[in-house]
């Protein structure tokens, strides 16, 4: 009850408490992720929803304040191509012949990268308690990828498997409004949003610009340009995509009670919102592993 109690508190006070915050996960979780990280113990979160719903936004935020990696899974791919290892070179082979790469070998890719990089996991006498591992987005983006992920642990190791996943819940149209505002400064290597969003259904997310604006080490006009495929008709296409083959994934979670839902009616002005229902969540989660 303390945790519950701790983390109501929260929502009083705000980020001031974080802190005490962590101490109630603490509580809740440890027990089992000291034991013995390759039975689980920690907590690792998907984050999906639809193009432009803001994930890689929120999964940056989220990741600094739970003080976990953000693991793209665009960047991972990427990472094996780069890198020539074995998978990257038969992804670099699909990429050439214009196809999609498989989804074993994507969950392959995955796996082996999280391997490398969460490998302080196995370091047990040196960690005494990581209540979270990692957030992963991008990953599953299809049923196949998702059933993957809860496979037994031969297939998955059981540290690395899902607790539950969040779904950034954005209409269609505001997704695309989104993405037809962002903008990269050339000069400044920063991602700004220029779209205003302000709809009779209680979205409100004013555009994203630097402070001071207008920024003066740069020229709106010449130096900030959009993605090659930012336009209304690649989102459409790329939105029913995600109707087609990504819905169901967020069907799975939630048929499996492990599906958190968000809708960031005001933007990033939300983001305690989120904070939030992924402590509670958690909070649950640790209590579960303890059983």
């Amino acid at each position: 009850m303390f945790a519950l109690k701790c983390i109501g508190n929260s929502i009083k006070l705000r980020l001031p408490v974080e802190s005490r915050i962590f101490q109630c996960i603490t509580s809740s979780v440890a027990s089992c992720s000291t034991k013995n990280h390759d039975q689980g113990g920690v907590i690792n979160i998907s984050l999906i929803g639809k193009p432009g719903s803001g994930k890689g936004t929120y999964g940056k935020l989220l990741s600094k304040f739970l003080g976990c990696p953000l693991v793209i899974m665009g960047d991972v791919l990427r990472d094996h191509v780069v890198k020539g290892t074995d998978i990257g070179m038969k992804i670099a082979q699909c990429q050439r012949e214009g196809k999609l790469a498989d989804d074993e070998l994507v969950v392959k890719a995955l796996q082996t990268h999280l391997q490398d990089t969460l490998s302080h996991y196995d370091k047990s006498e040196e960690i005494t308690f990581v209540p979270f591992g990692y957030i992963l987005d991008g990953f599953p983006r299809t049923l196949q990828q998702a059933e993957y992920l809860f496979m037994d642990s031969t297939h998955w190791p059981k540290r690395f498997e899902i607790s539950f996943a969040v779904n950034i819940d954005v209409p269609d149209e505001i997704c695309i409004t989104k993405m037809l505002g962002r903008r990269r400064c050339k000069v400044c290597n920063e991602s700004y949003n220029v779209a205003d969003v302000n709809t009779s259904n209680g979205f409100v997310m004013p555009p994203k610009l630097p402070l001071p604006y207008p920024c003066q080490y740069c020229n709106m006009d010449q130096d900030w340009e959009t993605r090659i495929d930012d336009t209304k008709d690649v989102m459409v296409r790329r939105l029913a995509e995600y109707h087609d083959k990504s819905l169901p994934v967020t069907n799975f979670f939630k048929d499996r009670d492990k599906l958190v839902t968000f809708t960031p009616f005001k933007g990033i002005a939300d983001m305690q919102i989120l904070q939030d229902l992924v402590i509670r969540r958690s909070t649950c989660e640790g209590r579960k592993n303890k059983e």
